[in-house]
């Protein structure tokens, strides 16, 4: 069982099948939360870096008092001591994604190789691509080239930080074998490494040799006017890979806007905002009366799920959860048969209907006279566009393609953003003033 000697950093995403693996800590209330009591910090992949880059200092003050830090994910900031941003596989597939050598270690003791490459069968959730180790880092986990998946590191402070590629290491569970030893394992290491690493420091261990940080980028003033089509950025690595390579930000000519700003900025000259998946619902919430104003002077907002409800203030929006079934496409002869009731919408011409099938979290019961573009087998609606509700246009889908191709995962998702955002952004400027 995972004991309240963790905490886990929260992004407040409220996901109806989250877990809970520790104590719960929202990231934007971490410089005021007293971390001393905790034996194990764990940070996502989803945490908003640009925070955690300008709020270096605590995660600095905790590992530098003996703490064990866990992050899993894919590093972009320079928050992190001693930690390289992440690096994608060059050529990802089935070859590339085999764990290849398991270091002797407790956190992977009984554990398979095979185990740790595979999910029900699946290769590449384990990591897809390495942070490249400091000199003096122990390399735990490799893949079939060499790369360092995962490895620890007791030299760029006086704690010690365990990085795992991808995802953190706590999600490993019962679809990944003898990998279900992995959390339990973790924890306990974890526990035992701080009480060693604190006793150290009580001694008059030095301080580590992580470098200084590099200054965190800026990002938009909230003062500044706001044009074109923009999207909302949380701070993760998903998300920002997603938004910024360069033929998806061609099509954002209003930029980014990053969330904790959002409530501040005036978004009444934009054309169209995308509200991407997993976001920190409490700012989101706080903008609400933001993004209101921006679908009452007639612009367009599209609001993603990935596991978490539509945000509920917006007009119109009735969701139900459904259990996400990321595993449909082994059963023998399992299709998922999406269908469209509105086959020569516009949208179909940039994008196909097995561009929008991976799979999906949750169903819509779309406001009368809303458009149905994409529904289930049952009817029921995944994406849909309503301009009955608003004096905008409001687009709503339970689909992650932000997160997932952001994340080097799911390649129907790239497909799918290849053809809806171009058809986003010619859409909003036939309806520019």
């Amino acid at each position: 069982m995972i004991a309240a000697a963790v905490a886990v950093l929260d992004m407040d995403i409220r996901s109806p099948e989250r877990s809970t693996r520790g104590d719960l800590i929202d990231c934007y209330a971490l410089p005021e939360v007293d971390l001393s009591g905790y034996d194990l910090l764990v940070v996502g992949a989803t945490a908003d870096q640009e925070f955690l880059a300008r709020h270096r200092d605590v995660v600095e003050r905790f590992l530098d008092g003996g703490g064990v830090l866990h992050f899993g994910g894919q590093l972009h900031r320079d928050w992190l001591p001693g930690a390289s941003p992440f690096v994608a596989l060059p050529r990802p597939g089935l070859a590339a994604y085999r764990v290849a050598e398991v270091a002797p270690h407790p956190i992977f003791d009984g554990v398979e190789a095979a185990d740790l490459t595979f999910r029900r069968g699946v290769a590449g959730f384990f990591a897809r691509g390495h942070h490249p180790p400091p000199e003096g880092a122990d390399v735990l986990v490799r893949l079939a080239g060499g790369e360092p998946a995962t490895y620890v590191d007791r030299v760029s402070t006086r704690g010690t930080i365990l990085v795992h590629a991808s995802g953190e290491l706590l999600g490993l569970g019962e679809h990944n074998g003898t990998g279900a030893r992995v959390p339990d394992q973790l924890v306990a290491w974890a526990r035992e490494e701080a009480a060693v690493r604190r006793a150290a420091v009580a001694a008059g261990a030095p301080a580590g040799t992580a470098p200084p940080a590099t200054p965190p980028p800026p990002v938009r003033d909230p003062g500044q006017p706001v044009r074109g089509l923009a999207a909302v950025y949380g701070g993760g690595a998903a998300h920002h890979r997603a938004l910024t390579v360069a033929k998806y930000a061609h099509h954002l000519t209003g930029g980014l806007i990053y969330l904790p700003d959002l409530a501040r900025t005036d978004l009444t000259g934009l054309d169209g905002l995308i509200l991407p998946e997993r976001m920190h619902r409490g700012r989101l919430t706080e903008a609400a009366p933001r993004i209101l104003e921006l679908l009452d002077a007639g612009g367009t907002v599209v609001a993603f799920a990935g596991g978490e409800p539509i945000p509920e203030f917006l007009p119109g929006v009735r969701w139900e959860h459904r259990p996400t079934n990321y595993w449909w496409w082994l059963d023998p002869g399992s299709r998922l048969e999406l269908g469209s009731p509105s086959p020569d919408h516009e949208l179909f011409t940039h994008l196909a209907l097995r561009d929008c099938t991976w799979h999906y979290h949750g169903a819509l019961d779309p406001p009368p006279g809303a458009e149905v573009l994409v529904t289930l087998p049952t009817g029921e609606a995944l994406l849909y566009v309503d301009r009955v509700s608003s004096p905008g246009t409001l687009v709503v889908a339970t689909l992650d393609p932000l997160h997932h191709f952001g994340s080097h995962f799911m390649p129907a998702t790239e497909r799918f953003l290849d053809g809806f955002l171009p058809w986003l952004g010619q859409a909003v400027q036939r309806v520019s003033p």
